[in-house]
């Protein structure tokens, strides 16, 4: 019995170190559980202005904050129906004053805390939301999430009433099928993963479409489906995607650069954070043994080249 044991754990060992070994995987942490620094399918994350990594810990009802290595910090959350609590809090994003802005699922609400968990404000405009999912704030404070259940994109203003709603369900080019996650860059450019329609979608902020990109745009070798989860952007304005388990820079004509794969740790990506420091940060999740937080090494000087070439840059 102890030889197996040590043989189990000798096999662990040297599995996270090969990954560390690759060069881009700075750290792994959590495991299943309730404790601190544990998970039960973690999904959103953002960072602060710090470097503190920020994760919305899903199915334990509650935001979890580490410092920018990774160890823990602080948490909070319970799972109700109560204006200070969380059901099923699905993604977050950090607001202009460093606060915490949470798309509370059930609660079909955009909760916006403190870094101690103080609720703040409460953004709950009549008959907006139904199931909301993937949240980004644009550089003048405007709210733009994603309603998986209304296949709708609602953009809210910086003291949470509704400015305006773009799409609905459908597969046309302004349509959504699931649309779970969002990110805005500094142009004000909206970038959605239409997840339903393999598609990445980008539009102008008040709605005009830009470009739709597919799988044939995308040109994964020997791939005949995509499954795309959480996007973001960086200093550079590069968009970057996960899709099938690797991390892809978005190119201007549509391609899928690719920048992270399971060589380098990955394996059920969700969600993705830009940190200054030079680092991606990634929820991972899956229902049998992935329940924890990735740091990855990343340099934007590396993708200069490619952001002069391929990158797309559309005026608005």
């Amino acid at each position: 019995m102890m030889y197996l044991i040590r043989k189990i754990f000798a096999s662990d060992t040297s599995v996270a170190k090969a990954e560390l070994e690759q060069g881009k995987l700075l750290k792994k942490t959590g495991r299943k559980g309730r404790g601190k620094g544990q998970f039960n399918m973690p999904c959103g994350v953002a960072v602060t202005k710090s470097g503190d990594v920020v994760v919305a810990d899903t199915e334990n009802h509650r935001i979890q904050i580490f410092n920018s290595d990774g160890l823990f910090k602080y948490k909070f959350g319970t799972k109700g129906s109560e204006l200070n609590q969380l059901s099923y809090p699905m993604c977050v994003a950090m607001t202009s004053n460093d606060t915490i802005a949470v798309t509370d699922s059930v609660n079909a609400c955009v909760k916006i805390f403190s870094q101690n968990g103080d609720l703040l404000q409460h953004f709950k405009p009549k008959s907006v939301f139904e199931f909301p999912y993937g949240i980004s704030i644009s550089v003048d404070s405007f709210y733009v999430v994603t309603d998986i259940c209304k296949h709708e994109v609602i953009v809210l203003g910086p003291n949470g009433e509704l400015s305006h709603v773009i799409g609905c369900y459908g597969d046309g080019a302004r349509e959504f099928d699931h649309p779970y996650f969002v990110t805005v860059n500094k142009d004000k450019q909206i970038i959605v993963s239409d997840s339903g329609n393999s598609s990445i979608k980008i539009f102008q902020f008040q709605g005009r479409l830009l470009r739709s990109f597919t799988l044939t745009d995308f040109k994964l070798p020997q791939e005949s489906f995509v499954s795309l989860y959480g996007m973001c952007t960086d200093s550079e304005g590069n968009t970057i995607v996960i899709c099938n388990n690797t991390v892809y820079i978005l190119t201007r004509n549509g391609r899928l650069w690719e920048i992270i794969t399971p060589k380098d740790g990955l394996a059920s990506p969700k969600c993705i954070a830009f940190s200054p420091s030079g680092r991606l940060v990634v929820t991972q999740a899956d229902y049998d043994d992935k329940h924890e937080l990735c740091l990855f090494r990343y340099n934007t000087d590396d993708y200069k080249s490619l952001n002069m070439l391929l990158f797309y840059a559309i005026s608005i």
